[in-house]
């Protein structure tokens, strides 16, 4: 079975959590606590986290109350800037612009013992058939369920189905993505299924960071 979570519609909606949409202050993992409202709205809780602490967007420390609403309240808000910004004129770089490749994957029917070593620069593989489709992925917090150990199939341990990304996606699909699903890295592919690519959670910060400082 390929990969039938791939984000490859329509943008879903994405809804918050009740515990972060009534919270009246807002902690972000730096310990630092921000008195504001927890905003209903991505695009006001974007604003808000910008002017605030917009470093912490930007290094990566991605605010427990990130309240994404849809993947057009996110668009909705850089578009919204003023017209001196070039956010409007910005165009979005498409996943295949900006992933990472080529790309190391794990095979259904290699061992444990065979991939493990890959978990040394990698935290996550992609899990590929004969045809190069991707029918899961495997991380390194997936070693501890082995059932055989070291020979166990990465066919038996490997999670499925994928979360994955179409080619022609863009930056701004794959940050929602990433914060619907709290992943860091998405295997890239094409209309096949096939793995192309793995685009990770720093290349959408540095895509990010490009439009926050225009």
């Amino acid at each position: 079975m390929a990969c039938i979570n791939s984000f490859s519609g329509t943008s879903p909606n994405f809804l918050s959590s009740p515990r972060h949409s009534n919270t009246s202050s807002c902690r972000q993992r730096t310990g630092k606590l921000l008195k504001k409202p927890c905003a209903s709205t991505f695009s006001t809780s974007l604003r808000l986290e910008i002017n605030e602490n917009p470093e912490g967007i930007i290094s990566g420390e991605w605010p427990e109350n990130f309240s994404l609403l849809s993947y057009e309240d996110l668009r909705a808000y850089l578009e919204s800037q003023p017209s001196t910004s070039s956010y409007e004129t910005q165009r979005f770089s498409r996943v295949s612009e900006i992933m990472s490749k080529p790309v190391r994957t794990a095979k259904l029917d290699q061992t444990l013992e065979e991939v493990v070593y890959h978990f040394e620069a990698f935290s996550m593989l992609p899990v590929v058939d004969a045809n190069l489709r991707c029918m899961g992925v495997i991380s390194k917090n997936d070693q501890a369920k082995a059932p055989h150990g070291l020979q166990t199939r990465i066919g038996e341990m490997m999670s499925s189905p994928a979360i994955t990304l179409s080619e022609d996606k863009t930056v701004m699909d794959a940050a929602a993505l990433m914060l619907k699903r709290k992943v860091h890295r998405i295997p890239v592919v094409n209309k096949e299924q096939q793995v192309i690519g793995i685009i990770t959670r720093n290349d959408v910060l540095q895509e990010l960071e490009a439009l926050l400082r225009m």
